[in-house]
């Protein structure tokens, strides 16, 4: 009996162990399972965020392909307006170097003026003095005229003269009335140059 109580009490220790090992067995197992439950809820709570972050890139994508379009378009604008600006330029550069032609046209153009410009001041200037040498040559015209007047009112009178001597001497000399009849052409020569003078 004693034996068998013995192996009871043995029995019945090695049971209260059991239940001890069990019972922290329990708690070990029900921390595990809570921490269990607890990352099953944060799994399904991370599986319910997912769809929503889903949907979240899914309109991210859609603006950045939007976006992307919308960049494309505006690059493709700044290739035309590129195109454009460069067709500008080119036509810039035309113009500039047309004005600056003219403008080099318009200086040699100027050049010249002024080369002419020089020569009618020296060709006025020349005009002047001739016009101013005209009435000093219009003067001396006239004294050289009024002498030439006298002059020929003195040969006249020495002409008349010496046909009064001519028709006295006439037998003697005749070969005289030659020389006089030369000398009267001459007279009318010289009266006609004093005419065109």
């Amino acid at each position: 009996m004693f034996s068998k109580i013995s192996l009871v009490s043995k029995s019945f220790s090695t049971l209260g162990t059991s239940i001890r090992f069990l019972s922290s067995v329990d708690s070990l197992m029900f921390s595990k399972i809570s921490l269990y439950s607890k990352s099953l809820s944060t799994l399904v709570t991370f599986i319910r965020f997912l769809p929503s972050m889903d949907s979240l890139m899914y309109s991210k994508i859609s603006l950045t392909s939007k976006s992307l379009f919308t960049l494309v378009t505006f690059i493709r604008f700044l290739c035309r307006v590129n195109s454009l600006m460069y067709i500008k330029m080119c036509r810039l550069s035309k113009i500039l170097s047309t004005l600056i032609t003219f403008i080099r046209f318009l200086s040699r153009v100027d050049s010249l003026m002024f080369i002419k410009m020089c020569l009618l001041s020296k060709s006025f200037s020349t005009l002047v003095t001739f016009i101013r040498f005209l009435p000093s040559t219009a003067s001396l015209m006239y004294n050289k005229n009024s002498l030439i007047s006298k002059s020929l009112s003195t040969l006249v009178r020495f002409i008349r003269l010496l046909s009064s001597v001519d028709s006295l001497l006439y037998p003697k000399c005749y070969p005289f009335s030659k020389t006089l009849s030369t000398l009267v052409i001459f007279i009318r020569f010289l009266a006609s140059v004093d005419f065109l003078m």
